[in-house]
């Protein structure tokens, strides 16, 4: 985890130039100042990064007004390994979404149990 936060000025500053990079080299080194600057754990971007993955790659179908399940077998259509890499990854975020919910209620049910509130 990051030391201190970076201020939008220095972040600025860091990457002088178009708001927008140009090269898929600079959107990744934009992306990762970004990052930088949220104060976000390793774990954290993974599952960021993740989600964005998917996201991204049934979008193009999910917003023609496809169904998830037509979306996904459209991505299928078009590139059939993004598709594999997609139904790889998401089950493995799915997981640690659900996770994260069962660990939060639990503390607010301790929370709940501590403090009277249950």
């Amino acid at each position: 985890m990051p030391a201190s936060r970076p201020s939008t000025a220095s972040l600025r500053a860091a990457r002088p130039g178009p708001l927008f990079p140009s090269s898929p080299e600079a959107v990744r080194d934009f992306l990762s100042q970004v990052l930088d600057a949220a104060g976000l754990e390793y774990d954290q971007r993974m599952e960021l990064l993740g989600g964005l993955f998917v996201a991204e790659a049934v979008r193009p179908y999910w917003e023609s007004g496809h169904a998830a399940d037509d979306a996904h077998e459209l991505l299928r259509l078009h590139d059939a390994e993004l598709a594999d890499a997609v139904e790889a990854l998401s089950p493995i975020l799915l997981g640690r979404a659900e996770a994260h919910e069962e660990a939060h209620l639990a503390v607010l049910e301790v929370d709940a149990l501590l403090f009277g509130g249950g």
